[in-house]
């Protein structure tokens, strides 16, 4: 079985990941349970992306099912951000980690 937590790419996943649920934890209720649970589970599958690409033999498709879970990311981030939800200084803290 592969290690991955020591590599730079895993560890920065994990910090977005910590980052987006403090994010989310001020979410209004309205969006809390709906797109802030997209953008939890999209943090989620992009962890578990990074460890099957450091496990895969096949890298290329899983690259690309994580280059496409990081877009789905980015437009839900997007959409908080023009409903108001994050600000944009918080919008641009979340994509430069991304």
């Amino acid at each position: 079985m592969a290690r991955y937590e020591h590599i730079p790419v895993f560890q920065q996943v994990y910090k977005l990941t910590i980052d987006v649920y403090m994010t989310v934890r001020n979410f209004r209720r309205e969006y809390k349970y709906t797109l802030g649970e997209r953008l939890k589970l999209a943090c989620h599958d992009l962890l578990d992306l990074v460890v099957i690409v450091n496990s895969s033999g096949e890298k290329l498709d899983s690259l690309k099912r994580l280059n496409a879970k990081v877009e789905s990311l980015r437009i839900n981030l997007r959409l908080a951000f023009d409903l108001r939800i994050i600000s944009a200084g918080r919008l641009g803290e979340l994509n430069r980690q991304i």
